[in-house]
């Protein structure tokens, strides 16, 4: 449901964005729109695992573990797109590794939830990183982030009805309201659901 609502809070902007013209919308056809589904599907897994990993371990972890994306990208781009490596590219990824790897036996609130979670967000950003370069020959970024953010709102809708549905109208909004109060949860949502689309 928050990854619902991050998306929409971003599909607004985008929608609002493109009526006064910043940026002007790139049309779109059937042959573009096969190439941005995956990529679509892509960044809803992504942004609702990471949205699982930030509820079930620290903040701090999750953010440490998504902090391996850089060396997913490279291992994608030189074995899945073939690209050659540099290996001075490795080892400056080699660090990072090592600390992901020391701060994970560490971590204190360490869960396999948080933890694949995270991994699964990991792989579906690397994943929607090369799929939109396929999709970039014919439209700006911008506009395929807008795309993107439509399709996956709309990918994202039924999985959350159907698996929180139910709970959300039973107890999960009234027991939001409760402990933040009406004004700061919806501002909250919005605030976050803003930051997300632009952070991207």
């Amino acid at each position: 449901f928050v990854s619902v609502i991050h998306l929409f809070v971003g599909v607004v902007y985008c929608l609002v964005s493109w009526a006064v013209g910043l940026p002007k919308r790139a049309p779109i056809d059937s042959n573009l729109l096969k190439l941005l589904i995956p990529v679509a599907v892509c960044h809803g897994l992504g942004h609702v695992t990471s949205n699982v990993s930030f509820a079930a371990v620290a903040v701090s972890f999750t953010h440490t573990i998504k902090a391996l994306e850089p060396f997913f990208n490279a291992a994608a781009s030189q074995f899945i797109l073939g690209q050659s490596i540099p290996i001075t590219l490795w080892l400056s990824l080699a660090p990072v590794v090592i600390g992901v790897s020391m701060a994970s036996l560490t971590e204190l609130s360490f869960n396999w939830t948080g933890f694949i979670s995270a991994m699964i967000s990991n792989i579906s950003f690397t994943y929607r990183s090369i799929y939109s370069k396929k999709a970039m020959t014919d439209m700006d970024s911008t506009n395929v982030y807008a795309y993107i953010s439509i399709i996956a709102l709309f990918v994202c809708i039924p999985p959350a009805l159907i698996f929180e549905g139910p709970q959300l109208l039973k107890h999960g909004f009234n027991d939001a309201i409760a402990k933040v109060g009406m004004t700061k949860f919806i501002s909250d949502l919005f605030w976050v659901g803003m930051f997300y689309h632009l952070y991207n």
